[in-house]
This record gives structure tokens, C-alpha cells and sequence, in this order.
């Protein structure tokens, strides 16, 4: 499990929290990180404009209402390491939050339950991104039909204070999908209708 955990866990999750207008790490191999464009390509995006779809066309999601929101993608290509992230995030950096979806690639011989990686992996995790955390809700969920694990998190970041996020993993044979949203207490109160839109309106295209 430790090895799983270095090797794959950490570099994507990472990459996508309490990152402050920070750039991922460079243990995430062959990453990019681009603002979106205009019309955003992929055929989800094409088919939607109101998605921001990964270039790819394997992640996308709903774009945030109103002004002041910037949306990213991230890729890693390493073999057995394979990631595509995207995020969208609040421009105004004293008003810290975002929402993410991510979908990533472990070893078959790797492979965990939701369950499994809510409840071991994640919070295995949290304890070396944040000072402090409470899980204040872990349970089994559906989204899009398909089941999942979700938790609630409130925490304690070094340089940003008190964080809540809210984290959903579901699995295919070896594939990972993480929705998720993140921010300061106040901020994340105030985003809680995009925060259910972005979780109901994720889209995998390798989660059947």
C-alpha cells in the first residue's frame, strides 16, 4: 500500500489541493496546465458549451455561473501513472475555493474499492496535506448511477486556515474518478449551488 499510496496517490491529489494559485508538484510526470480557452475543444465541450472538458475529452463538468471563476486541466501520460484533471476555481485568491474532477490510472494489482480509498487511502493523505482534519461524514452514495464513497471534510491548512471539502471517489476496473470541492468555510457555504451542480453534472468517459 505504501507504494501505491507514493507512487500514484499523492501526485495527483497533490496536484489538486490547496493549491493558492500554486502550480502542481513536479513529481506529477508530463503534466500541463492550461487556462480555458474560449470554446473550449473535446467532444463533451463541443456538445455543451456550458462544460469545460479536458482536451482529451475524458473529463468535464459544468461551468461555474458568473464572473470571476478561471478552469484548468491538468494530464500526467506516464505509463500506469495515466491522469486527467480539471478544476475550476475562484480568481480571487482571499477567497480561496475550487471543484474538481479528476480521473487517474493504478496498477490492476492496486486496484481499491471506493470504500477502500475513502476511508484508508484519502485520509492517509489529508494527514500530510493539512495541520489537522476531521471527517465529519463518510457514506456510501450513488452519483450518475453508478455507487461511490463520499466524504465531508473540516480541517486546518498551515497557510490557509480552516478548510472544508468535500470529496466523492467512485472506480472502473483500474481507473480512479474523484469529484470534489474545496475552499475556506465562508466561501464554500456560499458556492453550495455549485458545488451540487458540479457533482451531479461530472462527466468520465471511462466510467461506464
Amino acid at each position: 500500500m505504501g507504494l501505491f499510496r507514493a507512487r500514484v496517490i499523492l501526485p495527483v491529489l497533490l496536484a489538486a489541493a490547496c493549491d493558492g494559485g500554486q502550480p502542481g508538484p513536479s513529481a506529477m510526470p508530463a503534466e500541463t496546465s492550461k487556462s480555458a480557452p474560449a470554446t473550449p475543444p473535446g467532444p463533451a465541450a463541443a456538445a455543451d458549451p456550458g462544460l469545460f472538458a479536458s482536451k482529451d475529452g475524458l473529463v468535464a463538468a459544468p461551468r461555474p455561473a458568473g464572473d470571476g471563476w478561471e478552469c484548468v486541466e491538468q494530464t500526467a501520460t506516464e505509463p500506469g501513472q495515466e491522469a486527467t484533471l480539471i478544476k475550476c476555481r475562484r480568481t480571487d485568491r482571499a477567497r480561496f475555493f475550487f471543484l474538481l474532477a479528476k480521473d487517474y490510472v493504478v496498477p490492476p494489482d492496486q486496484v481499491r474499492s471506493p470504500e477502500q480509498l475513502a476511508t484508508d487511502v484519502f485520509p492517509a493523505t489529508y494527514q500530510k496535506l493539512f495541520q489537522k482534519f476531521e471527517v465529519t461524514e463518510s457514506k456510501a452514495t450513488t452519483r450518475a448511477g453508478k455507487p461511490g464513497h463520499e466524504l465531508r471534510i473540516s480541517a486546518t491548512h498551515a497557510s490557509m486556515g480552516e478548510i472544508r471539502k468535500r470529496e466523492l471517489v467512485q472506480t472502473a476496473g483500474n481507473h480512479v474518478f474523484v469529484v470534489s470541492a474545496e475552499g475556506l468555510p465562508d466561501v464554500f457555504d456560499a458556492e453550495s449551488s455549485a458545488i451540487e451542480a458540479w457533482f451531479a453534472g461530472a462527466q468520465f468517459k471511462n466510467l461506464p
